[in-house]
């Protein structure tokens, strides 16, 4: 127990270090940061909460809405859960001081999983002010709002093990190990995969039959709870014990979903261990391929001249593909949040009834072209290739300021790089765009918005890299301890976002709204290559 006690004291005192020890930024401002990104995110469900009430509960159904909310916060936990796992259980610095200490591998999967669980309370801290609104039209008492705590603190376990379980396996069964580079862009990569398939498997899982729906609804009794809580089983218990919080059964449907959560962590915590050390062993060993370089045209390759802004942007590339931090957090990332946008828009029928309305009329193109704009900026704000364009020579970036290159040749190398790997973000958006069964002009327009989103938020993440660049770093995943940028780029995209669409509301063109788009990232475009002029020629030239 005393073991036990320390390593978790340790991963906890490390969990909160990594997410309030930012040199940029204090304590205070990061809390605030991530309260109004909670608050933005939430409070359209909350409002969706409040107004919904009434209706459902007219109908008898009032236990849905409690369901949706913890269905939400379990799914929003398991989507972000998985990469973090793989973050902090596998690929982080401490495995090999760790192994050879005297302390059980269950015991370092407890301290762990704590410590991801930590983070994880920050995305399930989404279904707060939905719970809250609940408790206030229901007109609920103060027991209500400590079973809602209760429920708030066990909904992130059952995803948690989920994830961490569905990691082992898969860590502890592929033979790629050696492989370390191609290892873990292979294990991340099929992590987020399985995010997704996870996400469509819950989301036609509950679209069920419409006819099946209505019958179910027609029964009243709150029956239709049970379509959204029949996958994390501690969910449907938590939001029986809201519902009937008036009751005793309420008491002891929480206290059940409190026993279940512990009697599965118990498991967790015995099989978690052994198959965290049979994953682990070995992953730090590295695989070498003796190759001759004279042999053939291998030399010839290798003497091979090319233009000095062509030969940065080829190895900034190759950079950002070959080191799996890079490769998941620039590339794959980029995909990651518009396939789970399209997964929850695009479910069931609903596709053939986006193209049936956008088909019928030009009323919403306007409105269409402000989400291209959004899906692609939020594409690249969470990562992208531009935030961390100067960051990733580390202290290599010694050797750039005194090869003979001019340092406005450096500065477009990163820009061309970026972007190069950031306008895949626009290829999702074609995709949807093309899903929907866009007409050209939309198809056209939605396409050019996109990639002058990307173009805009890439410069300003690379004046922000510019401005404030991260060197001192003995890892890849460093570099993202503590940068709470994302969550201020976040932000702006979100109240820009509703600032153009309350115009495509009021001016009813989408021409006009495309207009304003392009005049927003000419303008903002044209200050940030001119801010980054300037950052460049400190940065490269000062000594």
């Amino acid at each position: 127990m005393k073991r036990l006690k320390v390593i978790t004291k340790y991963f906890t005192r490390n969990a909160l270090e990594e997410m309030f020890a930012s040199g940029k930024m204090k304590p205070g401002v990061i809390i605030l940061l991530m309260m109004l990104v909670i608050g933005f995110i939430s409070l359209p469900f909350g409002a969706l909460v409040g107004l919904g009430y009434n209706a459902f509960h007219s109908m008898g159904q009032e236990g849905y809405l409690l369901a949706l909310i913890l269905f939400v916060g379990a799914t929003v936990t398991f989507l972000f859960g998985i990469f973090t796992i793989m973050n902090v259980f596998y690929y982080s610095n401490d495995i090999e001081q760790m192994l050879p200490l005297p302390f059980k591998s269950s015991e370092i999967v407890f301290g762990k999983f704590i410590s991801v669980l930590i983070n994880m309370y920050i995305y399930s801290a989404i279904i707060v002010l939905p719970l809250v609104v609940y408790g206030v039209v229901s007109k609920a008492n103060i027991i209500y709002y400590l079973y809602a705590f209760i429920a708030l603190v066990i909904t992130p376990i059952l995803p948690m093990i989920l994830a961490s379980l569905i990691c082992m396996v898969l860590m502890r069964f592929t033979g790629l190990s050696k492989h370390k580079d191609a290892f873990k862009m292979a294990t991340g990569c099929l992590a987020l995969i399985l995010v997704v398939v996870f996400n469509v498997y819950t989301q036609s899982g509950n679209s069920g039959n419409p006819e099946a729906i209505m019958e179910t609804i027609a029964k009243g009794n709150n029956s239709l709870m049970n379509m959204l809580t029949s996958i994390f089983i501690t969910n449907k218990f938590s939001a029986y014990g809201l519902l009937y919080n008036k009751e005793i059964k309420g008491l002891l449907f929480i206290l059940l979903s409190l026993g279940v959560s512990i009697a599965i962590f118990t498991a967790y915590y015995f099989i978690g261990g052994k198959l965290y050390l049979k994953g682990v062993i070995g992953i730090s060993e590295g695989y070498g391929k003796r190759e001759n370089v004279l042999e053939g045209e291998k030399a010839g390759k290798l003497t091979k001249t090319s233009s000095p802004l062509k030969a940065l942007v080829i190895k900034d590339i190759r950079v950002v593909l070959r080191t799996p931090q890079f490769f998941i957090n620039c590339i794959a990332m980029l995909f990651y949040i518009p396939a789970i946008m399209c997964v929850g828009i695009f479910r069931g029928d609903q596709l053939s009834k986006f193209a049936e309305f956008l088909s019928g009329t030009t009323e919403w193109y306007g409105m269409a072209i402000v989400i291209s704009f959004v899906i692609a900026t939020l594409s690249i704000a969470g990562g992208g290739a531009g935030l961390t364009a100067l960051s990733r020579e580390g202290r290599d970036f010694m050797i750039s300021k005194y090869i003979p290159i001019d340092f406005k040749t450096q500065m477009h190398s990163k820009i061309i790089s970026s972007l190069c790997i950031n306008e895949f973000a626009a290829i999702m958006v074609v995709v949807g765009l093309l899903l929907v069964k866009a007409s050209p002009i939309l198809l056209i327009l939605g396409t050019v918005s996109a990639i002058g989103a990307i173009v805009l938020i890439t410069l300003i993440c690379i004046v922000i890299d510019f401005n404030s660049p991260k060197l001192e770093w003995e890892d890849e995943k460093a570099m993202y301890k503590g940068n709470f940028m994302p969550l201020l780029i976040t932000i702006i995209i979100m109240i820009l976002g509703l600032i153009i669409a309350g115009i495509s509301f009021i001016v009813k063109s989408y021409i006009i709204v495309f207009i304003i788009i392009m005049l927003i990232v000419a303008g903002g475009s044209f200050i940030m290559y001119k801010k980054l002029v300037e950052l460049a020629d400190r940065v490269y030239n000062e000594n």
